[in-house]
């Protein structure tokens, strides 16, 4: 009988040294820093290069990254939209909800850069009524989609584009970049 006290008195030691490690281990890891939050002043924080596409050139679809955002009330319709776009070669940027003042009820696309060569190959992607905006700021990396509840799907379209004119765009550093939610 003292055998069988002795294995009982191992295993429950043994058991309870499981439930400490793990109560530690989930202890650090509610408590830890978010990945990328440990940024420094001497780390880069670029997410793209500058490169001159001259006039002529083709801007292809894996040198644009696109955010999506959702103006409309389908749940899940920003994350589609961006899935559709990655399987044309475009690069995952943010995705989310629009800015509660938004009202679009199809599909726009918003951009930093007027007259953008990259905002015009994602609004191809859309149909050729799909309308490209100039606006001051975005609320995510690279070229901004907005759709609405009347989007139902990408159009047939090229999956690169003349540049009409020598400009610089910004193409992204990192392809393997994941959405961020």
């Amino acid at each position: 009988m003292a055998r069988r006290q002795i294995i009982s008195a191992v295993t429950m030691l043994v058991l309870v040294g499981i439930l400490v490690l793990g109560a530690v281990w989930g202890w650090r890891s509610l408590f830890a820093e978010l990945p990328g939050t440990e940024a420094t002043a001497e780390e880069p924080t670029e997410e793209c290069t500058v490169e001159e596409v001259d006039a002529g050139e083709k801007l292809r679809s894996n040198q644009v990254r696109v955010s999506v955002f959702n103006a409309g009330t389908r749940a899940g319709l920003a994350g589609q939209t961006l899935d559709a776009l990655m399987n044309r070669g475009f690069l995952a940027g943010d995705i989310g909800n629009a800015p509660s003042d938004t009202d679009i009820r199809r599909v726009q696309v918003w951009s930093t850069v007027e007259n953008d060569p990259a905002a015009r190959l994602v609004a191809r992607q859309f149909g050729k009524n799909a309308k490209v905006r100039y606006v001051e700021e975005v609320p995510g990396r690279g070229v901004n989609v907005v759709v609405g509840n009347g989007f139902e799907s990408l159009k047939k379209a090229p999956r690169a584009i003349a540049v009409k004119t020598s400009r610089e765009v910004c193409v992204p550093v990192d392809p393997a970049d994941e959405p961020l939610n």
